[in-house]
């Protein structure tokens, strides 16, 4: 970052505002609103280049970043032993799919030499609440980093095992994992101030079955939103905070009204976003995903607005503070727009004795 300036008339910003392709090249970054996905990208000049041999004249860099995603529904996961089994579930799906889905654009079927996936979380929120802690709460530090430690673990652990029965993918070379380097070996110490333990997984013994055999993905984690899948399993979307027990969402069917989990016997243990007292307690959780995260984070940020605007310098702080502790990218900025749905029509106030509520 350089500067921030106040602009006074409004102007289009984003890649969205791109015509024809919706993304664009700044000082050789691309640009693209999916900022957890951090993969290499190569111009196209040429839709129909043929880019599978580089023998041939036709040969092209070009290369779309394609990556298959998934995400660990957190209320649904009872045990560590459950969530490794789920890992290799979602890591043999996924390999289905980056070898039968369709792959128009040849720029795009370098795919099947990276084999990158994207596995997320989505009901955060809700496993936060269950656990009895809340985002700015310091304690919840530990049991985000012991979550994420066997997310990560069990990822690596399902895609060396697919590896030795379907080999490594082509570019294996291409990644840090193959020179040895783990999550425990590169995250930014930074977040040691945050939180630090006794790892719970066997990372040694994992170290030496990657050296011998390789990963069949070259990525494997991506914290996205999954805002559309949380409104189909009812969950908390990614790892954000619900900004109110009740809420309505707009979709393609219109509009749903969505409930937070077990929200009668959980509505004190959940953090609303505009109810935080800063950015720090969010900041320092997303600090400690990260830290086992081999892509990036959607991770936003939450403001409270008055008349007198929102401080550009807290904005700035809160950016540098992000990065100083590991983060990669940042998504939105968002705003209280002091919008509330009625909680007393779904027995919110202590009229509902059954416990259970009606939309």
């Amino acid at each position: 970052m350089l500067k921030i300036k106040i602009i006074s008339q409004k102007k289009n910003v984003g890649d969205l505002t791109v015509k024809d392709n919706h993304n664009f090249y700044a000082n050789n970054i691309l640009v693209h609103n999916c900022v957890e996905i951090v993969l290499p990208t190569a111009p196209i000049e040429n839709i129909y280049d043929i880019n599978d041999k580089k023998e041939t004249e036709q040969y092209s860099e070009a290369e779309i970043a394609l990556c298959t995603l998934a995400a660990f529904n957190l209320g649904n996961i009872k045990s560590w032993s459950e969530l490794h089994q789920v890992a290799e579930f979602i890591v043999r799906i996924l390999e289905y799919v980056i070898e039968n889905q369709d792959y128009p654009i040849n720029a795009a079927k370098k795919m099947l030499k990276r084999r990158s996936i994207g596995v997320g979380v989505t009901n955060f929120a809700y496993w936060l609440a269950r656990q009895g802690v809340k985002y700015s709460d310091k304690e919840a530090l530990f049991y985000v980093d012991e979550l994420f430690e066997n997310i990560q673990y069990s990822l690596l652990k399902a895609s060396n095992k697919l590896s030795q029965e379907l080999g490594q993918c082509e570019w294996y070379d291409k990644t840090t994992y193959s020179k040895g380097v783990l999550p425990i070996d590169r995250y930014n110490r930074n977040v040691d101030e945050l939180v630090k333990r006794d790892y719970s997984c066997d990372w040694d013994q994992l170290r030496k079955d990657i050296e011998e055999f390789g990963l069949r993905n070259s990525v494997l984690t991506a914290i996205m939103p999954a805002e559309s899948s949380a409104v189909v399993q009812n969950a908390t979307n990614g790892i954000e905070p619900i900004r109110s027990l009740v809420i309505t969402k707009k979709s393609k069917s219109g509009l749903v009204k969505q409930v937070a989990p077990e929200c009668i016997k959980l509505k004190n243990k959940y953090e609303l976003a505009f109810d935080m007292p800063d950015n720090r307690g969010y900041t320092n959780i997303c600090a400690v995903i990260q830290k086992w995260i081999d892509q990036s984070i959607s991770a936003n940020h939450y403001y409270q607005y008055s008349s007198d605007g929102i401080s550009i310098g807290g904005v700035i702080k809160d950016v540098l503070y992000a990065y100083k502790y590991g983060l990669k990218t940042l998504y939105y900025a968002n705003t209280d727009d002091k919008k509330t749905d009625d909680l007393s029509q779904m027995g919110m106030d202590g009229d509902c004795a059954s416990g259970a509520c009606s939309i």
